[in-house]
This record gives C-alpha cells, structure tokens and sequence, in this order.
C-alpha cells in the first residue's frame, strides 16, 4: 500500500506538471507545432494532479514528512516534464492530442 501511494503521487505529479507544462503556448507549440493553444482544462487538471499528489504524500507518509518529502516529489516531477520538453518533445504528444482542436 505505501508503494502504491509514492507511485501514485509520483504519476500524479509528474502528469499535472506536464499539463501546466502544455497550458503554455510556447510548449504546445514544442509538442505539436501548431499555432492553436488548447483551453484552459490542462491547467485546472494539472492543477488538481498536483493537489492529489499533496494529498497522497501526505496519506503515506504522515502529515510532518509528507509536507517535507512533496515539495521534492514535485521538483523531482517538473524535471522530468522539463527535460521531456528539452529533449524529447514528441514523447508528450499523446498527452497533448487528448486536449488539441
């Protein structure tokens, strides 16, 4: 079960990173080359993604630690959506094609 939540706040956070990541249009551009920005559904789901993850370090590690232990759980999330995005764009277009026009 503890396994569990770190995966699931890990996914959590690294996906709702990758969603704040495609709401701008400089990295919507990166991904899909296209001059068309999605609405603003991947901000608030990336939003609520990273909220989840808060509350999922927090059920598994108790409320001192995982206050201390989420913070770096969702740098650790920004660097891989950013290094994604640096060198390997194209690996988030599946994400980006759930909320393209």
């Amino acid at each position: 079960m503890s396994a569990a939540l770190l995966v699931g706040a890990m996914l959590a956070v690294t996906l709702g990173t990758a969603l704040l990541a495609l709401s701008q249009q400089r990295h919507w551009n990166a991904v899909m080359g296209t001059g068309s920005k999605p609405g603003n559904l991947p901000q608030r789901l990336g939003w609520l993604l990273i909220s989840v993850s808060l509350v999922l370090t927090i059920l598994r590690d108790g409320g001192s630690f995982g206050a201390l232990s989420w913070p770096l759980q969702a740098g650790f999330g920004a660097l891989l959506t950013s290094g994604a995005l640096t060198w390997m764009p194209g690996v988030m277009k599946p994400l980006a094609r759930w909320f393209g026009r």
